[in-house]
């Protein structure tokens, strides 16, 4: 696991295992087509609601808990630890030539993150704003079974897709439960 130079982006791979465990779950979720309501705006054609693989949440929640300080307490936060953090949802994402997700940041969740199930080299970068600079962060093959994490108001975008195929992505949102 690694922050991107001076940004609160923290990108990580995930243990086979729990890739596995995601790539089923959202060639579950591409199955039922349950469409996930993300505001009209920023959505893409094709975003499905999903189920929270266990694994994936227990890993998750560990990683963010060693890596983030802003659900501690020297930020204010009442409670802390990986207990705390709940995935409240979760949606597989699927881009094709021409389509892009626009400017948009997570409300009501503290944490968010986009999980790369299948990708093309070339394909469309994911875009971060924060402190009035941008972050540009090129998604290819090798971002397979990797995940971006960063604080869900950082302003993200995707940038509009320009190499033929599916682009199969993972994304969602992380809160603190109270004790």
């Amino acid at each position: 696991m690694r922050f991107l130079e001076n940004t609160d982006i923290l990108v990580a791979e995930m243990p086979s295992s729990v890739f596995a465990d995601m790539r089923q779950a959202s060639d579950i979720a591409i199955e039922k087509k349950i469409i996930h309501k993300d505001p009209e705006e920023a959505s893409l054609r094709q975003e499905y609601a999903m189920e929270v693989p266990q694994s994936f949440h227990h890993w998750i929640t560990l990683l963010i808990d060693h890596a983030y300080d802003l659900h501690k307490l020297k930020y204010g936060i009442a409670t802390e630890g990986a207990q705390n953090l709940h995935i409240t949802n979760m949606w597989c994402n699927i881009m094709e030539k021409g389509d892009q997700h626009y400017p948009h940041m997570h409300e009501n969740s503290f944490y968010s993150f986009s999980c790369y199930i299948s990708c093309a080299n070339g394909d469309a970068p994911f875009y971060f704003i924060q402190d009035n600079k941008g972050t540009k962060v090129d998604i290819n093959k090798s971002s397979e079974g990797h995940v971006l994490i960063f604080p869900s108001q950082m302003i993200h975008t995707v940038y509009p897709k320009k190499t033929d195929g599916q682009r199969v992505s993972v994304s969602g949102n992380i809160v603190i439960r109270p004790c």
